[in-house]
């Protein structure tokens, strides 16, 4: 396998940028910050929560791309030098960046955040969103990194070097990534708000209204007309999902996913297929959903 291990650079224009622009700012004292693995929905609600109540959204930091954020992750970079170097990113009300979810319980006692969201997403679609975004299929029986076209901070992201993941197959590590993003939410649930993607994309406009409410933000302004807005490249969503990543794969995400995703309402197709009390289990779900 190819080293994925990033080599010294001159900094970019952007992170040049991002520190001139730091020494000038000052980070939101209590800023509301969006957490949740990456593609996850994020984006979308942090930017239609920006629009509707009128306050700037940082929805990715320039300084967690590779290496810097690896740097903090391994210690190099202390979190409070961390947050000063990215100071104009931090000055936002709002705040959005997947990265920062595996730093979330520091981040949170560094502002003194008593509540922070959360935003989840069924496994096998958010990873399947990730690939689709870097235009990689699911179903390889392995994957050479080094050797791909895309640039050093998704190689970081999907080797798992920017977190620290053990090396191994690439659909293990989006799995294990997810499973650790989860994992912060699962530790810090009594000051995280969970939002749940499909519910989001099912009412995005009450959805953002609620979020408002709940962090007594005041939503002035109609953001109908941004609803379908693409924040983002739009994916290609797919209910075949042994189509897209293979038995193996899907396999593969069951056995890292499968227990914190069932405790959270998700259902893996292979664990539902092989255990009758859970396929149970979810149609007992479903009718109080729709009963509710």
């Amino acid at each position: 396998m190819t080293d994925t291990t990033e080599k010294p650079r001159l900094p970019s224009k952007a992170i040049f940028l991002e520190r001139l622009r730091a020494r000038f700012s000052q980070p939101c004292p209590t800023p509301l910050i969006l957490f949740g693995n990456q593609k996850s929905g994020g984006t979308a609600i942090a930017g239609l929560l920006a629009a509707a109540t009128g306050l700037r959204a940082t929805l990715d930091l320039t300084g967690t791309k590779a290496p810097y954020f690896s740097q903090l992750m391994k210690g190099k970079v202390s979190l409070p030098t961390f947050i000063r170097r990215n100071a104009f990113s931090f000055s936002a009300p709002i705040i959005k960046d997947g990265s920062l979810t595996f730093v979330g319980a520091p981040l949170m006692d560094h502002f003194e955040l008593k509540r922070a969201v959360f935003i989840i997403r069924d496994p096998l679609d958010n990873i399947r969103s990730i690939l689709d975004r870097l235009e990689l299929p699911g179903h390889l029986p392995s994957l050479d990194i080094g050797t791909l076209k895309i640039n050093r901070t998704w190689k970081s992201i999907l080797s798992g070097e920017d977190i620290g993941l053990p090396k191994g197959h690439y659909i293990e590590t989006l799995a294990r990534r997810w499973l650790a993003a989860t994992e912060f939410y699962e530790r810090e649930r009594h000051r995280l708000t969970l939002v749940r993607y499909d519910r989001f994309c099912a009412d995005k406009r009450g959805t953002i209204l609620w979020l408002a409410h709940t962090f007594n933000l005041s939503a002035c302004h109609d953001v109908t007309r941004l609803l379908d807005h693409p924040f983002q490249r739009r994916g290609t969503p797919t209910g075949d999902w042994e189509g897209f990543f293979g038995r193996d794969n899907m396999e593969r995400i069951s056995q890292i996913c499968g227990p914190v995703a069932l405790r959270l309402g998700y259902y893996p197709p292979t664990l539902v297929e092989a255990s009758p009390s859970v396929a149970q289990q979810k149609q007992v779900r479903l009718k109080r959903i729709a009963a509710s």
